[in-house]
């Protein structure tokens, strides 16, 4: 009796084993970031450049840098001086901001890494001709001169959109 007991349960845990061993496990996705400490985070440093937050005043957005465009208008690249907080996120604005900002879709890399966004959260800005303005409140801060790379993506009412953009940081 007691050799059919072991027998039974030798065949039981082969057929558990042998089960296990088909499963076959989902591909990693190399692109996308395996945990939240592999993304840049408020506070964290690439090379010279802090990345952190920032309030209403204390930064340039994007679209009031000296832009160079090259390439196809998707490459482009940037001017700024050391000293300048810039702000490399797209903004919303218009009416529906609500509405508009919940039904975006975006992800930003800086130097190929992702960025978390929903650590560093969104600031509403006033910029003339617009009024009250929407972005995610991601600054970057140079204290030398260099480039960073920014890679954006996302949708905005049914319209998608793709840029790389570098940031050179010039001497004052």
């Amino acid at each position: 009796m007691k050799k059919s007991v072991y027998l039974t349960l030798f065949v039981l845990f082969v057929f558990t084993l042998s089960a296990c061993a088909t499963v076959t496990p989902q591909p990693i996705n190399e692109a996308m970031p395996q945990s939240t400490d592999e993304m840049i985070n408020p506070g964290d440093k690439i090379g010279d450049f802090l990345i952190t937050t920032g309030k209403d005043g204390d930064f340039k957005p994007r679209w009031d840098l000296d832009w160079i465009e090259k390439g196809d208008g998707e490459n482009v690249i940037c001017n700024t001086t050391v000293g300048t907080n810039i702000s490399p996120s797209f903004g919303i604005y218009g009416s529906n901001l609500e509405e508009k900002w919940l039904n975006h879709k975006y992800d930003m890399f800086i130097e190929d890494r992702p960025v978390n966004l929903q650590a560093f959260g969104y600031i509403d800005i006033s910029y003339p001709n617009v009024g009250k303005m929407r972005l995610w409140n991601v600054v970057i801060v140079a204290t030398k001169p260099g480039e960073i790379s920014i890679r954006d993506s996302g949708s905005l009412d049914g319209e998608s959109f793709e840029t790389l953009i570098t940031f050179i940081f010039s001497p004052p």
